[in-house]
């Protein structure tokens, strides 16, 4: 596989593109694994983009049933018909004769799945290529043009008690990059370039984020801001809207109990602010 065409958005700053090159020409299952919001779903798309790779997508709950990847039974004109799941799209899938240069299967949320699902995994993910599908009775040899991708989010094992453990033994037939958010530097800079906001504002905003983003891995949040939900507030700030507003705004993506510590972290990224600008 030739490298990556340089990526459209700051995720590449790490070099992701480069290892997920090699991941895929020589493994063909990828494991990106990070925080919520951290840009493992965008990389995918742009992964896809920059190499024209059709891209089949799902998301994953506790709920999900082997059955619903593999077909699902749909109702039309008072009759029940089996349509094809996502597994079977991928497997059927013929990129080149679809103009593409390969097809990723993606499942994000892998961490949630349930048992019966991560057997299924196993199997599409043989070293071999030899994929049985024991619902519909076929065996598929799997080409070395499609790619299969899932993502997880290890912070989030709240709701799926039991099933954590042995999805990260099922993932050993894939290799792993690790995600991180994006440096505060390079986060500041993306802010600012994306909306026109000016650099003081985009810097409390980054270093506010990076406070909720601790208190969430400490559990103290039951989520982060993300860089997406920056970019959100800081149009928001071009375009007129005050502070406060815009921070009543992120408040509401927590929980009420969680709001009056969200509000200080505005304040406390406001106050390292003025006393950069008074050390200089």
């Amino acid at each position: 596989m030739q490298k990556f065409q340089e990526l459209k958005t700051f995720l590449d700053k790490r070099g992701y593109a480069d290892v997920i090159d090699y991941i895929l020409e020589d493994v063909g299952n990828l494991c990106l694994e990070g925080e919520s919001g951290c840009g493992k779903t965008q990389l995918v798309h742009d992964f896809c983009e920059s190499r024209k790779l059709k891209l089949l997508e799902t998301s994953l709950t506790a709920d999900t049933t082997r059955w619903e990847l593999v077909a699902s039974d749909t109702l039309k004109s008072g009759t029940t018909e089996v349509r094809p799941g996502i597994v079977m799209e991928w497997l059927d899938c013929d990129p080149v004769k679809e103009g593409y240069e390969g097809v990723v299967m993606y499942w994000d949320g892998f961490n949630y799945a349930s048992p019966n699902v991560t057997a299924l995994l196993e199997s599409l993910a043989d070293f071999r290529g030899i994929i049985r599908i024991y619902e519909k009775k076929q065996v598929f040899k799997r080409s070395p043009r499609h790619y299969f991708i899932i993502s997880m989010n290890p912070y989030e094992k709240a709701g799926y008690a039991g099933t954590f453990q042995s999805n990260i033994a099922q993932r050993r037939r894939f290799e792993t990059i690790r995600m991180d958010w994006l440096d505060a530097l390079d986060e500041t800079e993306l802010l600012a370039k994306r909306t026109g906001v000016e650099w003081e504002f985009a810097r409390r905003m980054t270093a506010f984020a990076a406070l909720t983003r601790n208190a969430y891995r400490n559990g103290e949040l039951t989520v982060p801001v993300t860089t997406g939900n920056l970019i959100n507030y800081c149009t928001f700030f071009k375009k007129g809207l005050d502070e406060e507003t815009i921070i009543n705004v992120a408040c509401g993506l927590f929980l009420s109990e969680e709001e009056q510590k969200v509000h200080s972290f505005w304040g406390q990224a406001e106050l390292a602010d003025t006393k950069k600008k008074a050390m200089k």
